[in-house]
Order: structure tokens, then C-alpha cells, then sequence
């Protein structure tokens, strides 16, 4: 199921049928895509639509998942009656989280870090400046031997006074950048253009963790928290760095009033999806066949 293609439906008005026993999506006459049932996991609805039953019952037959979104969350999600797949890897998950979660924790961070470090390490280059980047690069080999959940936490939180330190030195000062601040504590400019970033690619990861059939509710960093999906939170930390904040530091250094322009954001905020889809099934595949999950590590 895992090596199977996870497909989207972006068009408002698009119309998803099947056609010859492949499953078809059309807007307005024209066939945006259309596959075999057994070549498709998951399909993904972003946008207004329709979907027909025969759709349905073949992804009944197939084992194929249908994931409804509104805006940056997924509202529903359609189950084949023959569900089995998830639940096994669900299974593995909790298990998983009993005998694994320091591994995955760890894992985690350490890709945070390295790629925080190379966000860095590019513009020490660049500008031929001193971001001490090496307090991240030291971090990054510290947490590969800590044992517990909270000494990784430990890590990251040093290596977050360290990271945000480099990116204030980058950011021009009438932006009025002083440090990370979170939603709802934000006042300036890059701070918010932060955080619409980050909600955006929650949508991205979110909608990955999701269409490989992991639970998103069962984090290995985060803690539970009702509500909370502490999985993609999780997953989020290996990409904030390069998809968002590498994005945004270059709008800003480049012409720093775009940062107040929320259509520029958006604009920009384009992640490489195929990447954060093939990080989920690759945290799957760890969970499911025990074996070793290797973070997403930047260039």
C-alpha cells in the first residue's frame, strides 16, 4: 500500500468519476489525472467538489483512503470497509511509542537541527558572517546520544536560542525581528509571516501523516494533548527550517516590506510535497517493519 500513488484533487468544481475502471479527475472537460485503482492510495480533496459512488466503491475494493480538507485541516475521512491496513499500522504505532519513542524523538530533532545548521552555514557563506552555526553542528551530535524524550527536548531548545540569534542578525532591523514569538504573541512582521508559513506546511504534513495511514494524534516528541495532532507536529520540525524560514529570510534580506504582504507569502510558501509525502512513508515504514527512520536532512 505504502509504494502506491497519493493523488489531489486542487480544483474547485472538479469532479472525480471513473472512466474505463480508472478513477478520473475532471474540471470542466479537461482530465487532470487518471489512474488504476490499484496504482492509488490515497486520494486527497483540497477543494469543492464531487466524488461519485462508483469512485467509492472501488476504493472499497482497493483499500484506497479518501481524506476531505477545509482550509488548513482535514475534516473527514472515508475508510474502506475492508479497512485493515491502517489498523495493523496503527497497532505498530502504539507499540511503537512504548519501545521507540526516545529513537523517533531523537531522530526528530536531529534533522531539525542539521537543517537549522545548514540555513546557517549558507549565509555565513554568503555574506562571509559568524551565525555560530558550530553550536548547532555541536548539538546535532550531542542528541544522537541522549536517552531520554526531555534531554532531547533539552537539545532543541538550546539549539533554538542559537538558531533564532543567527536569524535575527539576518533579518533587516525595521522589520523589528527580536526573537520567535508564536501565534497569538506575534507582533512583527517576521513573526507573522512565520506562523502563516508554519500553518501552511502543517496542512502539507498533516495531509502526508494522514494518507499513509498513520494515527496523527500519537506523537513520539510532542506529548498528548486532546486535539493535538502531536505526529504532524512532530514530523513538521525536520522541514520548518528549509521550506519556510530559509524562504522568508530571503524575502526579507531581499525587499523587507514583502514580508508584510500576505499575497507574497502565499505565493512563496510553495513546498516540495513529494518530499514531505515520501518522509511520511518513510516514518510508516519505520513504524510498521521495525526498522530504522532516517529524518529529512536539508542540502
Amino acid at each position: 500500500m505504502l509504494d502506491k500513488k497519493i493523488v489531489f484533487v486542487k480544483d474547485w468544481g472538479a469532479y472525480v468519476r471513473v472512466s474505463k475502471g480508472m478513477i478520473t479527475c475532471v474540471v470542466k472537460d479537461e482530465v487532470k489525472w487518471s489512474l488504476s485503482p490499484a496504482e492509488i492510495s490515497s486520494i486527497i480533496i483540497l477543494a469543492n467538489s464531487s466524488i461519485s459512488s462508483e469512485v467509492i466503491n472501488l476504493a472499497n475494493q482497493y483499500g484506497i483512503e479518501i481524506v476531505f480538507f477545509k482550509g488548513n485541516e482535514p475534516i473527514a475521512k472515508i475508510i474502506p470497509a475492508s479497512y485493515a491496513g491502517s489498523f495493523k499500522l496503527w497497532l505498530r504505532q502504539i507499540r511503537a511509542w512504548k519501545s521507540r519513542r526516545v529513537n523517533f524523538a531523537r531522530e526528530f530533532i536531529y534533522g531539525k537541527l542539521h537543517n537549522q545548521w545548514v540555513t546557517l552555514r549558507y549565509y555565513e557563506k554568503k555574506y562571509n558572517i559568524n551565525l555560530n552555526s558550530d553550536k548547532l553542528l555541536q548539538l546535532e551530535r550531542e542528541v544522537l546520544v541522549e536517552n531520554t524524550v526531555e534531554g532531547v527536548m533539552q537539545k532543541e531548545a538550546e539549539g533554538a536560542k542559537w538558531y533564532w540569534s543567527g536569524v535575527r542578525q539576518l533579518i533587516p532591523k525595521e522589520l523589528g525581528f527580536k526573537g520567535r514569538k508564536k501565534r497569538g504573541e506575534a507582533k512583527d512582521p517576521f513573526n507573522v509571516a512565520l506562523n502563516i508559513g508554519y500553518g501552511m506546511l502543517r496542512k502539507s504534513v498533516w495531509g502526508a501523516v494522514i494518507s499513509v495511514g498513520l494515527n496523527p494524534y500519537l506523537g513520539f516528541l510532542h506529548k498528548y494533548r486532546a486535539g493535538r495532532p502531536s505526529l504532524v507536529l512532530d514530523l513538521m520540525e525536520e522541514f520548518r527550517s528549509p521550506f519556510v524560514d530559509r524562504k522568508l529570510i530571503g524575502i526579507a534580506r531581499q525587499k523587507p516590506e514583502d514580508v508584510k504582504d500576505i499575497k507574497v507569502i502565499y505565493t512563496n510558501m510553495v513546498f516540495e510535497e513529494e518530499e514531505i509525502y515520501t518522509q511520511a512513508r518513510r516514518l510508516a515504514n519505520a513504524i510498521l517493519h521495525d526498522e530504522e527512520y532516517k529524518p529529512y536532512m536539508a542540502k
